[in-house]
């Protein structure tokens, strides 16, 4: 059965009410995130296949509220439900949030979503979970709910590497800083960019080397710089090279990434295209001419090559 995407109260069909139920924005759907979602699995099997329903908000609601630094997305709503059917949840309740949400009382949150509209069986969330008005509901709120509703609640310890709480935070700041490293070892894979390819000024296929172009505006993205990467292409991972950067051998102004893929020859244009950043190989410079940008993106692909050809092969599952 494929995974069901409810937009409004009203959308909500009967073989989802008695569900269990997970809420948060799971940015990244990191591997704390998904030790949530195998532990809805047992509530649901306990349920004799209860239906697994995620509570998500959209937009963010730090993106919304523009507290602090403004937030960049590990993973957009298109790649974030991907990854949420991945994991074998039933349905994924989209709460658009708006200044209504957002000053929402948590027991009449409860009651409105939770309680009337999914009728659910038990609610599992992250122990520090926070919900409601200014953030006033709690764990414990909503154990107090439970009781006061008829419905389960359990806490979901975080997940640690060492003494480091996974979180979608310290993901954003590993991969800005350049750890790629501990930013995959959070998220249980490879970090990856993806978006639609946009036509761009096709100087890549000009010089030889043409370019899928993705704008990276809003995005969460490493350092600027030229990478080995490899891209999922259909129902393949294809190797190659990218330059995410502004270009200032063109002077170009704005970040974009700009994906080479070898030995792949068909149109990619207005395709959604997944990214996967493997390793870095240099900064990002000025060339004096076209002839100098040639012979380093060369010398760029050959190493990128030789790296590839001394790994092991990539996956062919798409995760």
């Amino acid at each position: 059965m494929s995974m069901h995407i409810i937009r409004g109260r009203i959308n909500i069909i009967p073989r989802f009410i008695g569900a269990v139920v997970t809420i948060g924005n799971f940015d990244g759907v990191h591997r704390g995130h998904q030790a949530i979602f195998s532990h809805l699995e047992q509530l649901s099997r306990q349920h004799l296949e209860a239906p697994r329903v995620v509570i998500t908000f959209e937009p963010h609601p730090r993106q919304f509220l523009g507290t602090g630094e403004r937030l960049v997305r590990i993973t957009n709503l298109r790649a974030k439900m991907r990854r949420l059917q991945e994991v074998g949840v039933d349905a994924i309740f989209v709460l658009h949030f708006d200044h209504d949400l957002a000053g929402l009382p948590a027991e009449t949150f409860v009651r409105r979503y939770l309680v009337e509209s999914l009728g659910l069986r038990e609610i599992l969330v992250g122990e520090n979970f926070r919900f409601g008005s200014g953030g006033e509901g709690n764990l414990e709120t909503l154990r107090h709910l439970g009781e006061r509703h008829g419905f389960g609640v359990h806490g979901q310890p975080l997940m640690r590497i060492g003494d480091t709480v996974i979180s979608s935070s310290m993901i954003r700041e590993a991969v800005q800083r350049g750890d790629l490293d501990t930013a995959s070892a959070m998220l249980g894979r490879p970090f990856e960019m993806e978006g639609r390819v946009l036509p761009g000024a096709k100087r890549g296929r000009a010089i030889g080397f043409p370019t899928a172009n993705i704008p990276v505006a809003g995005m969460l993205h490493p350092p600027e710089g030229v990478w080995m990467v490899q891209a999922w292409v259909g129902d393949r991972w294809c190797q190659g090279v990218a330059n995410l950067g502004r270009n200032p051998t063109f002077a170009s102004g704005w970040v974009k990434l700009e994906t080479h893929l070898f030995d792949y020859n068909d149109d990619l244009y207005r395709r959604w295209l997944r990214v996967q950043f493997i390793k870095p190989i240099r900064p990002e410079q000025k060339f004096a001419g076209v002839k100098e940008l040639q012979l380093q993106i060369a010398k760029d692909c050959q190493e990128a090559r030789d790296f590839f050809s001394a790994r092991k092969p990539s996956n062919t599952s798409g995760v």
